[in-house]
């Protein structure tokens, strides 16, 4: 009987996955994965895995009738074979329903996924695919518990996992993603040293792109608000990584919130920064008419950021206006909206209120691209609450261009 069931699912999927249902055969096949005659276990795990590809109702009657135990114990002491069908039976049951997917992580099911994932130099290409799946499934309703158990096998895959350019990789990298919640956490990803992979696989030309932003993904979420964390990146390469994308344009939001992070470290780490070869890069995307809107904004709110933290450091400015930042400041004045015309002005502010030694040359600049006149038309711009941005024009103009801080006569 096993066979000839076998050989009707082979040959009609799931019509006969509800006729095993409806026939009530169901139990009998999930006993017959103990049996002792490892043939029959075989192709029972195969029908199994073949049934719970049928739907949800499907799904939770195999659960129902004790298949996850028996499953368990078929992987863990089958030849490979017979372990893909459990391993795809597995992956089918937490497609399921959140009840039947509980159940599945409840009663262990993960494991099989887990143990694949920590030594995958064991199992075929088609084992590594179907354990990713299942672990990039189970992200949203994984407790502390078993992130605690999970984490670790995940940050060792990446860390050793030979191609940059595989799925599962990519996968694994995004299911981490969804575990960093705090500082302790990303202190876990540290201390495993996987930094250095996530920054080649940051700056990698790979194949599957995913791989590239998860990896950045990850590193944003790592290093935000985190000095010591950021000290490691940044010792492994971080700003490398970030010239090769903006060099390409290629994942440029992420490479820019990663400048931003850089922006809130220590003096040390924003003074890498502004001397890096970045800056050139972001300066030329924030006045590119054909990059993206939003990704100008972006690249606009990382100047005005870096220029803000330099101000308190005024040797740092000097790069940001080799750079021309200031131009690109004032270029950009009559094209931004109030939030956008806010992060402009706050950058022309930093330059022109603070004390260094080439304060004079930067007004030079900004008059040089007619700034005065930017700035006097940015009072009469209607943004709403425009009160900050005609606050801070007025404020630079009365104090250091008193000639033009008059308004206009009505």
């Amino acid at each position: 009987m096993i066979r000839r069931l076998t050989q009707l699912l082979g040959n009609s999927g799931q019509v006969f996955s509800k006729i095993i249902i409806d026939s009530g055969t169901l139990p009998t096949i999930i006993d017959m994965l103990s049996s002792e005659d490892a043939d029959l276990a075989s192709e029972s795990a195969w029908i199994v895995a073949n049934v719970s590809a049928g739907g949800f109702k499907l799904t939770s009657a195999m659960v129902k009738g004790g298949a996850i135990p028996k499953l368990l114990t078929v992987f863990q002491s089958s030849p490979n074979e017979t372990k893909l069908s459990a391993l795809m039976a597995f992956q089918n049951i937490l497609a399921g329903s959140t009840d039947v997917r509980e159940s599945l992580i409840r009663e262990g099911g993960l494991e099989p996924a887990l143990d694949v994932l920590e030594a995958p130099e064991q199992y075929s290409a088609r084992f590594i695919e179907i354990a990713a799946s299942m672990i990039s499934g189970v992200s949203e309703c994984t407790d502390p518990p078993q992130t605690t158990r999970i984490m670790p096998v995940l940050l060792k895959f990446i860390r050793d996992h030979p191609n940059d350019n595989a799925k599962p990789l990519s996968q694994v990298i995004k299911v981490l993603n969804s575990f960093i919640s705090n500082a302790v956490v990303a202190k876990v990803v540290i201390e495993s040293g996987v930094i250095p992979r996530l920054i080649r696989l940051s700056q990698c030309e790979a194949e599957n792109n995913d791989v590239q932003e998860n990896a950045l993904w990850l590193l944003n979420l790592v290093i935000a608000g985190q000095p010591n964390h950021l000290q490691v990146a940044l010792d492994n390469g971080l700003l490398d990584a970030l010239q090769f994308c903006l060099g390409l344009r290629v994942r440029v939001r992420l490479a820019l919130w990663a400048v931003g992070h850089i922006n809130y470290g220590t003096v040390t780490q924003v003074t890498a920064l502004a001397q890096s070869p970045l800056m050139p890069l972001i300066v030329d995307i924030a006045i590119d008419e054909a990059v993206a809107y939003d990704l100008r904004n972006e690249a606009v709110k990382a100047l005005s950021y870096t220029a803000e933290t330099a101000s308190s450091n005024p040797q740092l400015l000097e790069p940001l206006l080799e750079a021309r930042c200031i131009e690109t400041f004032v270029e950009l004045l009559p094209l931004a909206d109030r939030i956008v015309g806010d992060y402009l002005l706050w950058g022309i502010d930093c330059f022109i209120r603070t004390e260094w030694t080439g304060q004079a040359e930067a007004m030079e600049r900004f008059k040089a691209s007619d700034g005065i006149r930017r700035l006097r038309d940015v009072r009469l711009k209607h943004w709403a609450h425009r009160d900050v941005g005609e606050e801070i024009a007025q404020r630079i103009l009365k104090t250091y261009f008193p000639d033009f801080s008059k308004y206009p006569r009505v």
